[in-house]
């Protein structure tokens, strides 16, 4: 008989990620898909009991289900937290948890350099829901204070931010904020569960692109929220009514692939500390946004903060502005270009034309994004042929631009 969570020895992270808080059933060495929408009881009283279990029971799809109570548990381990949810995007995850925590009238501040698409979210809510929003800047951390007001209950950040990955001390953050009296969100899709544990750090609830490095490999869409029981039980109460819950084989899916996330983690996050200080050294690049070269703002905050490395991202600014950073991308051939990222295969975009295109050039100039900006994710590949495809793409800009 296999030992129960509480007999098992202290795991390390590969461990977990492998195993899960719970072995499989009938000695499956992973979790079976249910595909099943609807759940059948043998009495009224077990239906109801199946019900009021939320989301670990198997009483309807939006409700609960098995595949999926399995990968939430997994997610809720690794996160080192009471509970998680899955949702069919990342952006389905953050709006919820905005739902559910802001009426209106109540205020929220969030970052300049958030995600494109939180901002559009934060202007939907001010516009559809009455909420308040102050934005603030990730350089400037002194200026959050002054932006709290009586009714502020949610206080929203990245860290790293995307595109320029700017550090967010994540405990600084969480005690200004219940400080005030509002509750910190993260969104920590860059980091990854076991990059950065965020709960650990103060935070309150927690937000991911499992399309990202979670799912990590291009194949899925999908969100996660994690939390302690309160805060999940509420957010699953808006789960439930407004129902973006993905299918039984999509959480199957990330579950198999929770199983390598270290494995993948390590390997992609080497790879672009590798290119960023390369990239620094390169006469034709002007500046590289990076946490783990030691020249960039957040690199102690970083070393504490991020267990697993300084994330699989790296941007940098090559000289000629747009144009040259048009060429870099259409000159790439290993390297796809792509808006994504935490994948197993490189990807490179231009925010400005994609994961920021919504804030407009004012806005990037706002947030620091500069208009010839090139965002890398470093997939698992050799490190020097990435390196090759970069050297020879940059090589061609002169000419490109000319």
């Amino acid at each position: 008989m296999s030992r129960s969570e509480s007999e098992r020895p202290a795991e390390g992270v590969r461990t977990r990620a492998v195993h899960g808080p719970n072995p499989p059933p009938d000695g499956a060495m992973s979790s079976p898909v249910v595909h099943s929408s609807t759940f059948g009881a043998d009495s009224l009283h077990d239906l109801t009991a199946r019900q009021n279990q939320g989301p670990a029971g198997s009483f309807y799809q939006r409700y609960g289900h098995p595949t999926l109570g399995a990968c939430e548990q997994r997610l809720a381990q690794l996160d080192g937290v009471d509970g998680a949810l899955l949702f069919s995007s990342g952006m389905a995850a953050i709006s919820t948890v905005f739902l559910t925590l802001l009426r209106q009238g109540d205020h929220v501040i969030a970052l300049d350099q958030c995600y494109g698409g939180t901002i559009t979210l934060l202007n939907w809510g001010a516009e559809h829901c009455g909420w308040q929003v102050t934005m603030v800047d990730a350089r400037e951390p002194a200026t959050w204070p002054a932006a709290f007001r009586p009714n502020t209950r949610l206080f929203h950040v990245e860290s790293p931010t995307n595109p320029t990955l700017r550090i967010v001390d994540l405990t600084a953050a969480a005690a200004l904020a219940h400080e005030r009296g509002a509750l910190l969100s993260v969104d920590n899709t860059f980091a990854s569960p076991i990059g950065q544990q965020a709960h650990a750090l103060g935070v309150d609830v927690v937000e991911y692109s499992a399309t990202k490095s979670i799912g990590g490999h291009g194949d899925l869409l999908a969100g996660v929220v994690t939390a302690r029981a309160d805060l999940i039980a509420k957010v699953y109460k808006t789960r439930k009514i407004f129902g973006p819950v993905p299918d039984p084989a999509l959480a199957w899916q990330i579950e198999r692939s929770l199983k390598t996330l270290p494995l993948r983690l390590e390997a992609m996050n080497a790879n672009a500390l590798e290119l960023a200080k390369r990239l620094a050294q390169h006469p034709s690049v002007l500046q590289v946004f990076h946490p783990g070269l030691p020249a960039h703002p957040g690199h102690d905050i970083a070393t504490r903060q991020m267990r697993f490395g300084f994330g699989q991202v790296v941007a940098f600014e090559v000289r000629g502005g747009a144009a040259a950073a048009q060429a870099v991308v259409e000159s790439l051939k290993l390297v796809r270009h792509g808006p994504s990222l935490g994948g197993v295969d490189s990807l490179v975009s231009l925010p400005s034309h994609t994961s920021h295109i919504m804030l407009g050039p004012e806005g990037r100039a706002k947030a620091g994004i500069p208009e010839g900006l090139v965002r890398l994710s470093a997939g698992i590949e050799d490190a020097a042929d990435l390196w090759a495809d970069l050297e020879q793409a940059i090589a061609k800009v002169p000419s490109a631009v000319g």
